[in-house]
Parts: structure tokens; sequence; C-alpha cells
């Protein structure tokens, strides 16, 4: 299990959250309905930025 604290840009909102699985940079996580980008990992610090819909999706 890993634990992760995020913070949204321009914001003072932190979450506390954990994760079966170790995220990375570029990774997208999702919390109830909402869905966010992780622009960048420090540790287990991680700033997030909120997406709106996601159209396609392709490898």
């Amino acid at each position: 299990m890993f634990y992760y604290k995020g913070a949204f840009r321009e914001t003072d909102n932190v979450i506390y959250f954990k994760s079966e699985v170790l995220l990375k940079q570029h990774d997208m996580v999702l919390f109830g309905e909402r869905t966010y980008f992780i622009e960048s990992v420090e540790k287990e610090f991680l700033l997030l930025e909120r997406v709106g819909s996601i159209v396609t999706v392709s490898v």
C-alpha cells in the first residue's frame, strides 16, 4: 500500500489518499467522478491538475 499527499495547482487544497499501485508522473487518478492528471511527483507528494472529459486515448 502506498500513501500519498496531493495538492492542486494555485489552491491551498490538499488531499491524502492511499493506492495499491505506485503512481508516477503523467498517470491519471479518479476520485469519485473527478479525474486528475499527475503533473509531478516528489516522494509521496503529487501535484494534481483537474481534467475535463477524456474523449479518446490511443497508444
